[in-house]
């Protein structure tokens, strides 16, 4: 064997050896960067001892905890800021641990988040414990999610950037200008205002360091380490409308950490998050034109709205035009922030559309009418037959009272933004690009508000126009596909998270399961929902690991006055 045959086989058998042995100059041979963060030991402590845990959850959520005693706990876990470059500093991510009634039989822990972007989560891992112990032990179907209280460590969060975790601040000492949505204002000078507005968000976003940072793909690695922390080899995760949004970005980066994942209120993840905002118009006119309309006719005599679907529509659709244009604006202010997403709020909504008509009449009879003048005609006005639900409806025109001479006053806030109103526009800007144009932008606002009259062009103000290029990149959906099995839960007539996109995700991703809830629009479904047929295969699948058929309907439940009769 000659000399440069023994060098030739001494290089081989180091190669082979320094395989086997994972280092001889690999990266694995590196200080971890992390090690620091992944090494760290969490502080439990009472969530109602700490004045930051209580002001994030709020007292009612406080007096849960308290009942809970030693199974719920909360920490602050340090991370990084940026986790490409730890040396630029850490932020605090609070959660709160709800633990397994049965440590013996435990399963792993469910991470939640509620949405947004920006939702503060905390307060979750209480909400769904409550809901789950207290189910019906008597019934077969409840008798499961008692065994997913009992099995599984609940999970609820504040998302950096908000709640009980370090906020994000967009520091300002101007103020907004007043603005209105275009279905209630077209004017330049109102479209003016809403995107000076929206300038002035990203203006004053950028003047933090931190904003970069604030996005899904910090957040979804703030929940591995999360997951590391509590020592489970499996995320498994519930999340509601953003919340799917972020829950396929972590499957994305980590499909070998996938657990039981469900995602509850669909977004388009095929499409720029910005962008799914725009369907949101059309997806409200729709549950009023297909859904209430039609409810409201079946019970004339309890809304007094008309007693055919035509004379319905018109009733809602002349307050375009009839309606002084900030009572327009309180109303669909109102019906959105409130109502128009949740089935169970129904009545509701169409008690708000009968005060805005009654006071719209007397509104117009009496033009130079104060607030006081409003408010003694309420007090009087008969709106709906029924005193119980007239007394109701009474409420209601108080509130939009109250709102329609904020709006007439012209009153405008602070341009500072902290926490969920400033995370809001980071996570969105950030995570990616707009594709639209200012002009673009705005005349697919108009065009929204001319289909949709109650709320269409809503999305004018849009701080991702004036941002910079997004800080992240999504990961690849083939990524998502490896992580296993997903199920997908989607109302029908969901106004926020259309059917539209959910069935784009859907298709996109092959190893989804979908229950659609038909004839359903509540924006979130929260199990138990009620039904045997959504009920038991969600429960199933986080107790026994069983996926639903690849598509399920089920019937979604009769509304108030409907369910009475």
């Amino acid at each position: 064997m000659n000399t440069d045959t023994r060098k030739l086989i001494l290089v081989a058998y180091l190669v082979m050896a320094c395989g086997l042995l994972a280092s001889c100059g690999s990266d694995d041979s590196k200080p971890d960067p992390l090690a620091a963060y992944k090494g760290q030991t969490l502080d439990w402590q009472s969530c109602s001892g700490n004045q930051i845990f209580r002001e994030a959850l709020g007292e009612s959520n406080v007096e849960l905890v308290t009942k809970l005693g030693d199974r719920a706990k909360c920490t602050l876990m340090r991370a990084p800021l940026n986790y490409d470059d730890p040396a630029k500093g850490d932020v605090q991510v609070a959660f709160l641990r709800v633990s397994a009634g049965d440590p013996q039989q435990r399963l792993g822990a469910i991470m939640f988040n509620p949405g947004g972007p920006g939702g503060d989560g905390l307060y979750l891992s209480i909400a769904f414990n409550t809901m789950w112990a207290d189910a019906d032990a008597n019934d077969p179907v409840g008798n499961l999610y008692r065994q997913m209280s009992q099995r599984y460590d609940l999970i609820g969060f504040s998302p950096r950037g908000t709640g009980a975790s370090t906020n994000l601040i967009c520091p300002s000492d101007e103020s907004f200008k007043y603005e209105a949505t275009v279905a209630a204002d077209e004017s330049q000078e109102n479209i003016d205002n809403v995107l000076s507005n929206s300038r002035l968000i990203a203006e004053n976003c950028r003047k933090n360091p931190q904003t970069p940072y604030m996005n899904s793909e910090s957040t979804a690695k703030d929940m591995d380490l999360m997951r590391h922390l509590l020592g489970d080899s499996k995320l498994n995760y519930i999340g509601f409308s953003y919340g799917t949004w972020l829950g396929t970005w972590y499957a994305g980066l980590y499909p070998q950490r996938v657990g039981r994942m469900m995602l509850v209120g669909n977004a388009d993840i095929t499409a720029s998050l910005n962008d799914v905002l725009l369907p949101q118009g059309m997806g409200m006119q729709r549950v009023m034109d297909q859904v209430l309309a039609p409810y409201a006719a079946r019970h004339a005599d309890r809304f007094s709205l008309g007693g055919t679907v035509e004379e319905v529509r018109q009733a809602y659709l002349s307050l375009r035009t009839m309606m002084p244009r900030h009572l327009l604006s309180a109303t669909s202010e109102l019906l959105l922030n409130h109502t128009i997403s949740k089935s169970s709020k129904a009545d509701d909504a169409l008690f708000y559309l009968r005060a805005a008509q009654r006071m719209q009449e007397f509104i117009s009879a009496n033009p130079n009418a104060d607030e006081a003048a409003v408010m003694a005609w309420i007090d009087e006005a008969q709106f709906v037959p029924d005193q119980e639900l007239n007394k109701q409806t009474r409420s209601k025109a108080v509130e939009l009272t109250g709102l329609y001479f904020s709006k007439k006053r012209q009153e405008t806030k602070e341009a500072a933004l902290k926490g969920q109103d400033a995370l809001q526009w980071a996570v969105m800007c950030n995570d990616s690009r707009s594709s639209f144009g200012v002009d673009d932008w705005v005349r697919e606002n108009k065009e929204s508000a001319a289909l949709y009259p109650l709320f269409g062009g809503y999305w004018v103000r849009n701080a991702c126009l004036y941002w910079d290029a997004p800080a992240v990149k999504r990961p690849p959906i083939e990524s998502v596909i490896s992580a296993g099995n997903i199920l997908m839960l989607q109302a029908e007539l969901d106004p926020w998270t259309t059917v539209e996109g959910a069935m784009k995700t859907f298709a996109a991703l092959p190893n989804a399961s979908m229950i659609l809830v038909q004839n359903e629009y509540s924006h979130g479904l929260y199990p138990p929902y009620g039904s045997a047929c959504i009920d038991r295969p969600v429960a199933e699948y986080f107790l026994y690991g069983k996926q639903p058929d690849r598509l399920t309907t089920c019937a979604g439940k009769p509304l108030a006055a409907d369910a009475s009769n």
